[in-house]
């Protein structure tokens, strides 16, 4: 049953204290800026609301399902029910006994306090919710703490699809039932997408929507490959009476410019960038391979001109700084020009 106090009105009492560890509650802060939220209350309740469900921390929730998976296995395992029943309790209560010491090693650190809100409250204090988490936690503060605890230990990029969850979750069921998706940017330009993939870039920085698109209101326009930073998003809805059906040229097609360009770089069209390297810069070239544009020929020694889009030119050689020439195209070598000049302007 869910936390339930005797001689307090739980339901009535939203205030909840929480004692973070310091990498919890520094990770919990940075995540808070790289998601553009601005209240803990509701940060702390996003998370939680969101995550719950799969972490390790919710105990009672774990034992279930590994119960029915372990099951499941030995189900078709020739043997009697008892040994089998002594097998999956044998590792039940060694998988138990793991994760009550995993919630017990959390350090104290910082301690605040923030307001539960009312889907979370009633998941945690009703009589009649499903959470069974007070056999295995005295008080639903330090439950709480054990699933951000275990957030914060997540990777950036899996921290962000927690935060991200109804997104993730509205994309990966446009891809299975085959539905466009009806997309609003940070700019607010609305896309019809074809999604084929949610895909990580390949430091593990950022999740994106890969698919094909068109502008909304284009419903006849060419279908272009595209990628889309999914925190950068504004809104996701599932087109449900339009097909985003897939052939297997397109998605091999996705696949090909994936490989070639990165994921963060789908949209734009491809060019060639003539670029002089001094030898310092041909070392850093040869030392970082990350994102490097496609190399089709050398004109000479320091000369190269490679194909790729102007936004991927940029993102890899604007870092080199005075070790490189961008020589044309003249659009891209003007921007890199004013983009320099009005750093220097910063120290003069």
């Amino acid at each position: 049953m869910a936390f339930i106090e005797k001689n307090e009105d739980t339901a009535a009492n939203n205030k909840q204290h929480l004692n973070l560890s310091t990498l919890a509650y520094e990770v919990i802060s940075s995540d808070m800026f790289a998601f553009g939220e601005e209240k803990r209350s509701g940060f702390i309740n996003r998370i939680f609301s969101h995550f719950y469900p799969d972490a390790e921390a919710s105990i009672a929730r774990t034992m279930n399902h590994l119960n029915g998976e372990l099951s499941k296995l030995l189900s078709d395992v020739s043997g009697d029910d008892k040994t089998k029943k002594r097998i999956v309790d044998r590792l039940l209560s060694q998988k138990e006994d793991e994760l009550i010491k995993k919630a017990e090693s959390y350090d104290k650190g910082k301690l605040f306090k923030f307001w539960l809100n009312k889907s979370n409250l009633e998941y945690l204090t009703e009589i009649s919710s499903e959470c069974s988490e007070d056999k295995y936690y005295t008080k639903r503060g330090k439950y709480i703490k054990s699933v951000i605890e275990e957030y914060a230990r997540l990777p950036y990029v899996e921290r962000e699809r927690v935060y991200f969850r109804p997104f993730i979750d509205t994309i990966r069921y446009s891809i299975k039932e085959e539905r466009q998706l009806r997309i609003v940017t940070g700019s607010d330009i609305i896309y019809s997408v074809y999604p084929y993939e949610i895909l990580c870039d390949p430091l593990s920085t950022a999740n994106y929507l890969v698919g094909y698109c068109r502008q909304y209101d284009c419903p006849e326009g060419e279908k272009i490959p595209c990628s889309f930073r999914i925190s950068a998003l504004k809104s996701i809805k599932v087109e449900k009476s339009k097909s985003a059906f897939l052939k297997e040229s397109d998605k091999k097609k996705l696949s090909e410019l994936i490989s070639i360009r990165g994921v963060q770089f789908m949209i734009g069209n491809e060019s060639k960038i003539h670029v002089r390297f001094t030898e310092n810069g041909i070392n850093k070239y040869h030392r970082q391979s990350h994102l490097r544009p496609r190399l089709i020929e050398k004109t000479d020694e320091k000369t190269y001109i490679f194909q790729c889009t102007a936004a991927q030119a940029e993102f890899y050689f604007f870092k080199f700084g005075k070790d490189v020439e961008i020589l044309s195209p003249p659009d891209l070598r003007q921007k890199f020009k004013m983009m320099y000049g009005d750093a220097a302007k910063i120290y003069n």
